[in-house]
């Protein structure tokens, strides 16, 4: 009888435990999934913040490139690339907690536990891309006073700060402050260097929005989390 007791007993704990690690990782596992929908949402954005920036550099490049007189608008494009960015960063929050509470050992589902470690270890790539799309800007903040006006600059910032002036109403007849091929070829440089970064970035986002997606469905059917 004793014998018994003792292993009903073990028996008992040993469901408890499970019973608790089946909520924590069903917890976790939600929190998760609400990680990666957040991810995929910054995704999206990104992705459509650097097509308009890339479209942006494409007008300035074929505008400096052919001599278009339309340097009101380059003018104020160059401004606004360098007044911000979609720099990437993952929420790994969850997945970080899970690594060091031991939760993420408790998956037991080899597809799950690999297609988590694959996406958060494909992310962390993101540190590298935004630290190189944050050098591009600086490049060119570095090298648009070798052809711009530091005056019109000024002025399309005070334009975006007061919305009742009207931003496409610059001076009319701007001319750039130099007109040294070698000089403009430098500054064209950079533009082609920071449309190359928003490209690649744009590729490894959809990369990614792609694998959150598909890890969002993964635990969603494994955990039952679809109706919550």
């Amino acid at each position: 009888m004793i014998f018994l007791a003792v292993m009903m007993g073990f028996f008992a704990e040993n469901l408890r435990e499970k019973i608790t690690d089946n909520r924590k990782i069903h917890e976790n596992v939600q929190s998760m999934a609400r990680d990666l929908e957040s991810d995929m949402t910054l995704y999206k954005s990104s992705i459509d913040f650097n097509r308009k920036a890339a479209q942006m550099i494409d007008t300035i490049i074929t505008s400096l490139t052919e001599h278009k007189n339309n340097k009101s608008k380059v003018y104020f494009m160059a401004r606004v690339l360098t007044m911000g960015s979609s720099v990437i960063a993952p929420n790994a929050k969850t997945f970080e907690q899970m690594k060091s509470s031991g939760i993420i050992r408790l998956i037991s589902h080899q597809r799950i536990a690999d297609s988590i470690a694959s996406y958060y270890q494909w992310v962390n790539k993101f540190d590298y891309w935004s630290e190189l799309q944050k050098q591009r800007i600086n490049d060119l903040v570095n090298t648009n006073d070798k052809i711009f006006d530091a005056a019109v600059f000024y002025s399309i910032v005070k334009k975006i700060e007061n919305p009742k002036q009207p931003i496409a109403d610059l001076q009319p007849g701007l001319k750039l402050t130099s007109s040294d091929p070698v000089l403009i070829n430098a500054v064209i440089m950079r533009y082609q260097y920071y449309y190359g970064i928003l490209n690649i970035m744009n590729q490894q986002a959809s990369k990614a929005s792609l694998q959150a997606s598909q890890l969002i469905q993964l635990l969603k059917k494994e955990y039952n989390l679809e109706d919550e």
